[in-house]
């Protein structure tokens, strides 16, 4: 009943009962909507690649996992902004069920799976990244399938190859989860070094061998699309050409302490407001320090077991994608932390519940966390209600009232055919809204609107002939085409 009631109240909180959503869907989310539709319809994306592994989206390319799965369920619901948000919140909840399964699998108690979900439930890290439909939403699910596919593995007598799959997939998916993924993969498939010995090398080879495999169509695909999937890497690294070895090394370190400095996640966090709104920490006090008991006790009492040497290796190297950047607490490229920081309080949440058995302080010392987990997500959700709107301009909350003055009286909208930002919103208002896409028209190069009166609406790029603007939201115009007779 406790296991039952726990589940249910993380899913009401995630779908209904919690903050709300960003007041908006930001053109990245609307990108991969829009892709995730035309699949779900013909398989193409949007600029017409058939079944692609990567989705070209504004210069960059995004990961495949999040999208085909969006796609699948718009197969299903059609497209709609809600359900795009709901897949999002359906995957974090997904992991966090997971880690919930884990703790059951360690403890054996219901007591330490309630408690484990419903600390990373409330974690604002997680709990806004679940409010969004970034691709990156589904990095916490793969992060679980490794954790819980190593732990199987170490636990398991059947041969190494059987233990292997799923370990070398699961690295595999990580991959194909984010950027971020792609540099956290391997340095992640190293780490299980640590079960290297006698009569487990076989295992960590066949794991390195399906894992390759399994990198395959990651690695074709950017031998034929030459900087496709480095491109985001090369628009954020901080290593220039000049650079001694001696600087680069010496910024990584610093990056990396900055990144992984966990006092400023629990007072603060990422800057951006993204999945975060303002003046709320990313962390909860009470899971960090459930997790350095828990690696205290892990040091007293399992030093041996190489299943939580792997976790402990796969969190000290989490931060390494995120520190090869320029930005600075840049929390989608440091999911991980949370995620095993939540796995890593799983033994220090037993150990504080059968203390809590044999004396007071530690009954004490377990109330105290759990009133500071009250009074940090009171402060959350009143924070959230106060500051949320501070999120409508980077969400870009007032574009679909922009495009629906443009779209009224059955009018059609002319877009430049360089300002892909103005063409994926209004795709996927037109697919949302049952606007024909007839309506919505891309103009060649150098070309204009067959009319003078015409709508015109864009970002970024100028018009190519004369068109005063209508209205105006931040970057984003709409304006009427006055053409020469």
């Amino acid at each position: 009943m406790l296991a039952a009631a726990v589940l249910l109240g993380a899913a009401v909180f995630f779908f209904g009962a919690g903050p709300a959503p960003p007041p908006g869907f930001i053109r990245d989310e609307a990108s991969i909507s829009y892709n995730a539709y035309t699949l779900s319809q013909n398989l193409h994306d949007q600029n017409g690649g058939i079944v692609p592994l990567y989705i070209k989206s504004f210069g960059d390319y995004k990961s495949p996992l999040f999208v085909y799965a969006l796609a699948g369920v718009f197969r299903v619901t059609g497209p709609s902004k809600h359900v795009a948000l709901a897949t999002g919140a359906f995957v974090v909840l997904l992991a966090i069920l997971l880690l919930g399964l884990l703790a059951w699998r360690l403890t054996r108690s219901l007591l330490v799976v309630a408690v484990s979900v419903v600390l990373a439930s409330f974690t604002p890290w997680l709990y806004e990244l679940g409010r969004t439909a970034y691709e990156t939403t589904i990095e916490p699910l793969t992060i679980m399938l490794v954790v819980l596919a190593v732990f199987w593995a170490y636990g398991s007598s059947r041969p190494a190859f059987v233990r292997a799959v799923p370990v070398g997939l699961s690295l595999a998916l990580l991959s194909y989860s984010y950027a971020a993924g792609r540099l956290l993969s391997p340095l992640w498939a190293v780490a299980l070094l640590v079960f290297a010995g006698a009569r487990r090398w076989r295992f960590v080879l066949w794991s390195w061998a399906v894992y390759v495999a399994g990198m395959v169509p990651l690695i074709v695909y950017s031998l034929i699309h030459t900087g496709a999937l480095s491109a985001r890497y090369q628009s954020t690294t901080f290593i220039q050409s000049g650079m001694s070895k001696a600087t680069i090394v010496g910024d990584f370190l610093s990056h990396y302490v900055h990144d992984s400095n966990l006092w400023h996640w629990v007072t603060s966090g990422d800057p951006k407001p993204y999945i975060r709104t303002d003046g709320e920490p990313d962390l909860f006090a009470a899971t960090v320090v459930l997790a350095i008991v828990g690696v205290v006790v892990i040091a007293r009492r399992q030093r041996g077991d190489l299943f939580w040497r792997y976790v402990l290796a796969a969190l000290v190297l989490s931060p390494a994608p995120a520190a090869l950047t320029a930005d600075r607490y840049y929390s989608l490229r440091l999911l991980p932390i949370p995620v095993l920081l939540a796995v890593l309080a799983i033994p220090g949440i037993d150990a504080l519940r059968r203390a809590a058995l044999a004396d007071w302080p530690a009954r004490f010392a377990a109330a105290a966390l759990g009133l500071l987990v009250v009074l940090q997500v009171t402060q959350f959700i009143s924070n959230h209600d106060k500051n949320d709107g501070g999120r409508a301009l980077a969400f870009e909350a007032g574009v679909p009232s922009l495009l629906a003055r443009g779209f009224e009286g059955d009018r059609t909208i002319y877009i430049d055919h360089d300002d892909v930002y103005a063409q994926t919103d209004a795709l996927w208002y037109a697919v949302t809204h049952g606007v024909p896409r007839a309506r919505v028209v891309i103009l060649s190069d150098g070309g204009a609107p067959p009319t003078s009166g015409s709508i015109a609406f864009g970002r970024l790029q100028p018009c190519d002939y004369t068109c005063p603007h209508i209205a105006d939201y931040d970057t984003y115009w709409i304006a009427r085409a006055e053409l020469k007779s």
